[in-house]
C-alpha cells in the first residue's frame, strides 16, 4: 500500500471531523443523540449515544491529526527501523482507515446491538487503532531521545509528549475496561468478583457494585484523557512557535516550569483517577460547605486545574514571544484566544459552579435544585465546546502553520476562527449560565458554523497543496 502523506492524513482527518459535526441535525434525526432509551444496564447514567457520535466525529480524528502533528514537529519521520514503520503503518496507514470507520459507525452505534452489533465494533476497531498510534508515538519518542544530537531542550520535550502519549494510553485502556462492561457486563466471572471485593469497603455488592465501579472507570477515562491531550497540544503549540530554537532565555525558563508543573500533576491525575476508576478510593471534596458539604472543590478537579495552571506558564511565554504578532496575524489570535476561552469555560465557570452545588445540584445529584437545568446545560456545554471544539480548532490551527497556509487563505481562516470561537463561547455560555433560551444556542451553532468554515477553507487548501508539491 502506498503510504500517504502527512498533509493528506491530516485534511483527510479533518475532512471527516467537519462532515460529520455538520451533520448533527441530521443524526439527531436518525439516531436521537439524548435518547435515554439507548443507555446501557451496567452504565446507566452515561449518555452514550451522545458520547459514541463525539468520539467518532471529533475524538478520532483529532487524535489522528495529533498523530500526524507529531510526527512533522518533532521529527519522527526521520527515524529508521522499527520506530519508522510502526510510524507509517500505524499513523498515516491507520490515520485512513480510522476516521471514516469511527466517524461512519459513530452515527449508528447506539449501544443497543443496533444493526447487529456492527457499528460497535467498527468503533472498537478504530479505538485499538488509536491505541496503535499511542505505541508507535512512544517507541518512535524514545528513539529520538535515545539517538538525539540535540539540546537538551528538545530532549526534554520529546520526553514529556512520550509521557503523555503513555498517559493518554493509560487513560485508554480505561476507557476500554469501562466499555467492556458496558457491552459484555461483568464477564467473565472474575471481573464480578474482583468488582464486588473492590467495592464492598463502600458497603456496594451486585448490581449496584457494578454499575458504580463502571461508572467510576467511564469518569476517570475521559477526566484523565482530555487535560492530558491538551497539555500535550500546549507544548505543540510552543515547539511550533520556536520554543526549543528562538525563544529568549526568561521565555524560556517560564515554560520550563510550567512544564514540571504539568509534569507532576498529570501524574497525580494519573494516580487519582485509576485508584478511584478501577479502585475503590472516593475523590474528597476541598474547602467544602453547605448541607452535607455539598458545596466544594473536587479534589481530583484541583489536580487537572493544576496541569492548567502549569500551561498557562508555558502559554504565557508563548505570548511573550510572540507579542508582536498577536494583533497582526488573525490566525494566530485565534490560537491566542481559544485557550483563553478554554480557562473561562472550565476553571473559572467550573470551579464557581462546585462551590455553589446547593444552587446547581452538584451534577444531577439534587435534581430539584433551582439551578439544576443550569448545571445540565453547562454540562454539555463545557464538553463539547472546551474539551471537543477548541482543542481540535487549536490543532487544526497547528496544521495550517506546519504545512504553510500563508497570505490571503490565512487571514480568513483567522477571521472565521476567531469571530466564530468568541461568538459561541458568548452565546453558549449565556444560554448555559443565565438565560436556557433557544436563540443563544441558535448563536452558539451561528459560531460553531463560522468555525466550521473555516476549517472547510484551510482544508482545502491542504489537499491542494498536497497536490502540488
Amino acid at each position: 500500500m502506498k503510504v500517504p502523506t502527512p498533509r493528506f492524513v491530516v485534511a483527510w482527518a479533518m475532512s471527516w471531523a467537519i462532515a460529520l459535526t455538520a451533520l448533527i441535525p441530521v443524526v439527531n434525526y436518525i439516531t436521537p443523540l439524548l435518547n435515554l432509551k439507548y443507555n446501557n444496564v451496567w452504565t446507566p447514567d452515561i449518555y452514550w449515544r451522545l458520547v459514541l457520535y463525539w468520539h467518532g466525529a471529533i475524538f478520532i480524528p483529532l487524535i489522528t491529526v495529533l498523530a500526524v502533528l507529531m510526527g512533522s514537529i518533532f521529527g519522527l519521520y526521520d527515524l529508521k527501523g522499527l520506530s519508522s514503520t510502526l510510524i507509517r503503518d500505524a499513523i498515516l496507514i491507520g490515520g485512513i482507515i480510522a476516521p471514516p470507520l469511527a466517524g461512519v459507525a459513530g452515527i449508528f452505534d447506539v449501544y443497543d446491538r443496533f444493526a447487529f452489533g456492527i457499528p460497535l465494533w467498527l468503533q472498537i476497531t478504530a479505538f485499538l487503532i488509536g491505541d496503535e498510534m499511542a505505541i508507535a508515538l512512544i517507541v518512535a519518542f524514545i528513539s529520538k531521545i535515545k539517538s538525539s544530537k540535540g539540546s537538551r531542550l528538545n530532549s526534554l520535550v520529546s520526553a514529556f509528549m512520550a509521557y503523555a502519549v503513555f498517559l493518554t494510553l493509560i487513560s485508554a485502556i480505561m476507557g476500554h475496561i469501562a466499555g467492556w462492561i458496558t457491552w459484555f457486563g461483568p464477564w467473565p466471572s472474575f471481573v464480578y468478583s474482583y468488582i464486588n471485593q473492590t467495592m464492598a469497603p463502600l458497603g456496594l455488592n451486585g448490581t449496584t457494585a457494578v454499575i458504580t465501579f463502571a461508572e467510576n472507570v467511564v469518569t476517570s477515562h475521559s477526566h484523565l484523557m482530555l487535560p492530558v491531550i491538551m497539555a500535550g497540544i500546549v507544548v505543540m503549540m510552543a515547539t511550533v512557535y520556536g520554543f526549543t530554537s528562538s525563544w529568549q532565555s526568561r521565555e524560556k525558563k517560564l515554560a520550563i516550569v510550567g512544564i514540571a508543573i504539568m509534569i507532576a500533576a498529570m501524574l497525580a491525575a494519573t494516580v487519582i483517577y485509576i485508584i478511584s476508576g478501577v479502585g475503590n478510593y472516593v475523590i474528597p471534596t476541598l474547602f467544602s460547605s453547605g448541607p452535607n458539604d455539598i458545596n466544594g472543590l473536587a479534589m481530583d478537579d484541583a489536580i487537572t486545574g493544576t496541569i492548567g495552571w502549569g500551561a498557562l506558564l508555558v502559554l504565557i511565554a508563548l505570548w511573550l514571544h510572540k507579542k508582536k504578532d498577536i494583533t497582526r496575524d488573525p490566525l494566530f489570535l485565534s490560537v491566542v484566544v481559544a485557550p483563553i476561552l478554554i480557562y473561562l469555560t472550565i476553571p473559572v465557570t467550573g470551579y464557581w459552579i462546585e462551590f455553589h452545588e446547593t444552587f446547581y445540584g452538584a451534577a444531577g445529584t439534587l435534581p430539584n435544585a433551582p439551578g439544576a437545568a443550569f448545571d445540565a446545560a453547562y454540562t454539555r456545554f463545557h464538553q463539547d465546546f472546551a474539551f471537543f471544539l477548541l482543542p481540535s480548532l487549536v490543532t487544526a490551527i497547528l496544521a495550517f502553520e506546519i504545512y504553510n497556509i500563508s497570505g490571503k487563505t490565512r487571514n480568513v481562516i483567522g477571521y472565521l476562527f476567531l469571530s466564530g470561537e468568541i461568538i459561541a463561547f458568548i452565546c453558549g455560555w449565556l444560554y448555559a449560565m443565565a438565560f436556557l433560551s433557544f436563540p443563544f444556542i441558535v448563536g452558539a451553532a451561528f459560531g460553531v458554523a463560522l468555525i466550521l468554515a473555516g476549517g472547510i477553507i484551510g482544508t482545502a487548501h491542504l489537499y491542494k497543496l498536497n497536490k502540488t508539491q
